[in-house]
């Protein structure tokens, strides 16, 4: 794999723990000016390198770019006014556009932090028989953050979903002066299956912190990948893998809790978030309570709204508000309580795993084992739910979609879901009447059907192929 880096991006160091920050290649700061090698030196050092690249992950990035392109949102009304997200939720942008383009510079971000950290592995000391057993794990760790990484670039940026398909550099050794090109999508899985079952063979069983990736959450990330690559096999091998670990999924009040953070029952690997501004509800409502995007209208019609536990949960219908402002807004994430507007981005959860098996299931013609994964899940959130069957794949594998559509709601996968599938994004007309000039389908010959890698990394880079309808480099 090419040794290679984001040209877009400078790093430096600041004590301990790795700070990055975003410019154009002309500004970059040679790394050899860098004292990494007296950076990281001990156990305690290393530790704080592998907090620092968890902490640099922007998954609220991929939450709100999922939720703003595709239909789980509409205008708010509130949203005339401020035209937050404008392009992005018109489907009228081009490669400057932050909202589709911000995890290129986030995630590679995080990879440099790696990158930097595992090249000083060998250099580190340990001073205790404990420390030193728990140095290789904080290696699979950096490992695993790398493969989810470039799994979330590969997600953004990819032309197709597909092994021939321009992906996005993999990177595996930070280099100032490096140019690279566009590896693969097969390439880059390649790098990400290597790392995950590095990852794997380094983190121990008793390692259990989900603010951190376990082995369970290995697994999880290993069961996702494989669905995006059709690796039908695989997924059910490693949701199966996920869910021997923790498995059960969580009904009535404990369900409800998950979201204010009462209890992480169902979560596998979580984001922490300890400030009102990493708050993901104000992607969509401000503290002024004004709304830029609210539930679309077609989501919310798919809930059972008396039986679904998950209506509720997700949805608000705030009658507070004056009727000249947004009345309905997201209320997935509502806030650990009335002090503490904020929650834990939930990364992995033990319903994608069971939403996983069913699909792939359903791929390998499995209707019976697919669909009682299927049934389980929505008997968890759907008060006196009965079973249904379906008369073969297709109609299981529609039927799973809709309820991707419903339990993933705003946690970053729509858009995503709709690309993999090469599947047409489709609003209602009552979805679109609020705002102006509201495009109501985004097909997938259409230009921002792909993301656009970001103008200031084709300027920087001429090796970097722009995705098609984005113009020349």
């Amino acid at each position: 794999m090419k040794k290679i880096f984001n040209s877009t991006i400078k790093f430096f160091l600041a004590g301990a723990v790795f700070l990055a920050s975003c410019s154009k290649n002309i500004d970059l700061t040679p790394s050899d000016t860098i004292p990494t090698e007296s950076a990281l030196e001990n156990y305690q050092d290393y530790d704080k390198a592998v907090i620092g690249a968890y902490a640099n992950i922007g998954y609220q990035l991929t939450i709100n770019v999922n939720t703003v392109l595709a239909d789980e949102s509409r205008w708010g009304i509130d949203n005339n006014i401020r035209n937050y997200s404008a392009g992005a939720h018109k489907w009228a942008f081009d490669a400057g556009e932050a909202t589709a383009t911000d995890g290129w510079g986030n995630l590679y971000n995080v990879i440099d932090r790696v990158n930097r950290a595992l090249a000083l592995y060998d250099n580190i000391t340990t001073t205790t028989a404990e420390e030193a057993s728990a140095l290789p794990r904080l290696k699979g760790e950096l490992h695993a953050v790398r493969a989810f990484a470039h799994f979330e670039l590969l997600r953004w940026f990819t032309e197709e979903f597909t092994p021939t398909s321009l992906g996005v550099p993999a990177m595996t050794t930070s280099t100032v002066t490096g140019k690279p090109s566009r590896n693969t999508w097969a390439e880059v899985m390649t790098l990400i299956q290597s790392d995950l079952a590095e990852a794997d063979q380094l983190i121990p069983t008793t390692f259990t912190d989900i603010f951190r990736i376990t082995k369970p959450a290995v697994a999880a990330i290993r069961a996702r990948v494989a669905l995006y690559n059709k690796d039908w096999a695989n997924a059910i091998t490693f949701a199966n893998q996920a869910l021997a670990a923790k498995g059960t999924l969580a009904t009535g009040a404990t369900y409800t809790g998950l979201w204010t953070d009462a209890n992480t029952s169902e979560v596998f690997f979580q984001l922490r978030r300890n400030s009102n501004s990493g708050s993901i509800r104000t992607l969509w409502t401000d503290d002024n309570t004004d709304v830029f995007f609210s539930p679309s209208y077609k989501l919310m019609a798919t809930f059972d709204q008396t039986n679904d536990i998950r209506y509720a949960r997700f949805f608000m219908n705030d009658t507070s508000v004056p009727i000249t402002k947004e009345n309905w807004k997201v209320n997935k994430y509502p806030g650990q309580n009335a002090t503490n507007r904020f929650n834990n981005i939930k990364v992995y959860r033990v319903s994608e795993m069971y939403l996983i098996l069913a699909e792939a299931y359903a791929e390998t013609n499995n209707v019976a084992e697919g669909t009682s994964r299927l049934n389980a899940l929505r008997a968890a959130r759907i008060t006196g739910y009965s079973n249904q069957t379906f008369a073969n794949a297709n109609a299981l594998i529609e039927a799973v979609y809709l309820e991707r559509y419903k339990e993933l709601a705003f946690e970053g996968h729509r858009f995503f879901d709709l690309r993999r599938r090469n599947l047409p994004v489709i609003r209602t007309a009552q979805d679109i009447a609020s705002g102006a000039a509201i495009p109501l389908q985004l097909n997938t010959a259409d230009r921002n059907y792909i993301l656009p890698i970001p103008q200031s990394e084709i300027f920087a880079n001429e090796n970097i192929i722009q995705n098609r309808g984005y113009g020349m480099n």
